[in-house]
Order: C-alpha cells, then structure tokens, then sequence
C-alpha cells in the first residue's frame, strides 16, 4: 500500500514538474528576445553614435512602420556599415511628415533635420497601383512607406541630395522617375536565378558612376535576395550593371542641376564581407553628402 501510494504520489508530480519546466524555458527565451531588443536598439545605436564626429554627413535613414521593421534587428547592417563609412543615419518613417504624405512638407523635413543624403533600404514590394502595374504576387505592400519614399525622392532629387536605393529602394527609385517593376516571382527561370542566397555574378557598365565608385566592371558573386527588379526605366533613368538573363541589376540617375547623385543596387552590398569593393558605393553616398553639404 505505501508503495503504491509513492508511485501514485510520483505520476501526480510529473506533469506539475513538466510544466515548470516549459514555463522556465518560455522565461528565458523571452529574456533572451528583450536582451537582443535592447542590445540592438539602445545599447548598439549608442555605441555607434559614440564612433562619429559631430560633423558626420547626416544620412536620411528610410523605415516602415510594420512589426518587422519597428523591431529593427537587420537596420543593424546598414548601422554598421555606414557608420564604417562615415555616415550618421537619421531614421525617418513614412508619418515623418504627417499623413497624408505632402511634398512640401517633406521638403521642409529635409531642411529641419539637416539631411545629407538619403539611403532608401530593402522591404516589402512596391505597390503595383503606384506605377500602373498587375495586382497579385506581391508581398509586404506598405503603400504609406511608397508614397513617403516617392516624395522623398523628388524632395532630395530637387535640393541635389545625393541618393542610394538598395534592393526595393532601387525598384522605388525608378517607380519614382516614372518607371515601374517587373514581377520575378512570375518568371520561374528568372526567380532561380535572381532569388537565391549564393548570389550570382553582375556585369558593370564601364562608364557608369557605380563602376567608378567600386573600381570594377565585374562583380563575382552579389548577395541577391530580389523577387522583383526594375521594369520599363524612368525618366532619365539609365542601367549601370545587369545580372543573368540581362536583368537589370542596378540603375543611375542625376539630381537637379547634376549637382548630386542617384544610384540604385537590386543586390545586397551590406551583406558581404567585400569591403574593400561592395562597400564602397556607401562611402561614395557619404563623400558626395559632405561635398553637397560644403556646396549649400
């Protein structure tokens, strides 16, 4: 009877000790996902801001207000690689400038935070109603981050602020000058070969303001992570480099007056290890911030 009393006593604790222990495991995963938070968004930007001069080249800083981006674990990279080049990025989201979005308004956001440049980041897909295009296939449209960055292109293109898109910034760069985006995800052996995390190799025009600013006309291996790329090109848009199948891979235009600069990758530079090459086209955004900011 006290044997079958221990054992009954022992099942009855079982559960009650499994549980704890799911909820000490629960417990110190959500700490360790507060701990990631805090390291990325308070302590990280602090140590950053510490590694700059005061007279920085300020570097408007393009976010959306979704989960994923208000978290901003992968605004790290970008942190990382153009405080390496000398750049102070100022996050801007699309209710910056109140709601509904207002070119005038922008512009005045330009002058009140003193913006250099402008770094337009990956993210979700345009819109298609924004330039004419096919509704469907498209994933994370945040039309009020389209309509933010469409007027924050023509704000910084009018003051000659120099200008980088990576990835979906390049797509909205050329929607912005009047082009449009043409949908990968349709195209099955385009999709293979522009969507995948072992990259591919890129063609540079040898004439353009990007094979200039990297030194090379070739590029071996880009991370490329684009289900969509630049369609028809806009006005006074033109190709700097293309990837397989003659997909562009990177666009360029002027500012007003030519007194600045547009430059749009579909890859991924801050991804790679290439600092001495890929990285490059950060520094040419900052050197060209300073230079248009010496010339105000």
């Amino acid at each position: 009877m006290e044997n079958e009393a221990i054992q009954k006593s022992g099942k009855a604790r079982k559960p009650k000790k499994r549980r704890w222990r799911w909820l000490r495991r629960i417990g110190i995963g959500f700490a360790f996902l507060v701990s990631l938070y805090v390291a990325f968004r308070i302590i990280y930007p602090i140590w950053i801001e510490s590694r700059l001069p005061e007279d920085a080249p300020r570097i408007a800083f393009s976010l959306d207000n979704t989960l994923l981006g208000r978290v901003g674990i992968f605004d790290a990279t970008y942190q990382r690689v153009m405080t390496a080049s000398g750049g102070r990025l100022i996050a801007l989201r699309p209710d910056a400038a109140g709601e509904p979005v207002n070119l005038e308004a922008v512009k005045k956001l330009l002058e009140e935070k003193e913006i250099d440049g402008v770094l337009l980041t990956g993210g979700g897909d345009v819109d298609p109603a924004v330039f004419g295009g096919e509704p469907g296939d498209t994933m994370l449209v945040h039309r009020a981050r389209d309509d933010f960055e469409i007027a924050l292109i023509h704000a910084a293109q009018e003051r000659g602020i120099p200008i980088l898109g990576i990835c979906r910034g390049c797509q909205v760069i050329n929607v912005a000058l009047g082009g449009t985006v043409r949908n990968l995800r349709k195209e099955e052996e385009m999709k293979g070969s522009h969507l995948l995390l072992r990259g591919h190799a890129v063609e540079l025009e040898p004439n353009s303001v990007l094979s200039e600013s990297l030194g090379v006309e070739r590029l071996e291996k880009v991370v490329s992570l684009h289900g969509q790329v630049v369609g028809e090109l806009g006005t006074g848009v033109r190709i700097a480099a293309t990837g397989p199948g003659e997909v562009v891979e990177a666009i360029e235009a002027d500012t007003a007056g030519g007194k600045g600069w547009i430059v749009g990758i579909q890859w991924h530079p801050e991804m790679t290890f290439d600092t001495q090459v890929q990285h490059q086209v950060f520094q040419s955004l900052v050197e060209r911030a300073r230079k248009g900011r010496e010339g105000r």
